[in-house]
């Protein structure tokens, strides 16, 4: 498994109603969530897997979180 987040899990952990694939709107909606990143020369936000876990741990909010356990199992 990648330390990095991929762009399914990012569009994931960033959506409303459905997955968000536009790249300014992930970065903002990270940014709001309190999720450090980082941007590529493109534009995509790169985010840690490591911080998603400990934002995860620090606010105890599962529901807003995509489930890792499950996207373990099915790859």
């Amino acid at each position: 498994m990648s330390a990095w987040l991929t762009n399914e899990e990012v569009a994931e952990l960033t959506a409303a109603d459905k997955p968000c694939r536009r790249r300014s709107t992930q970065c903002q909606r990270l940014a709001e969530m309190g999720i450090p990143f980082l941007t590529n020369f493109g534009g995509r936000p790169l985010v840690e897997r490591q911080a998603v876990l400990k934002f995860k741990e620090k606010n105890g909010s599962r529901s807003s979180l995509p489930n890792w356990e499950g996207m373990g199992s099915a790859a």
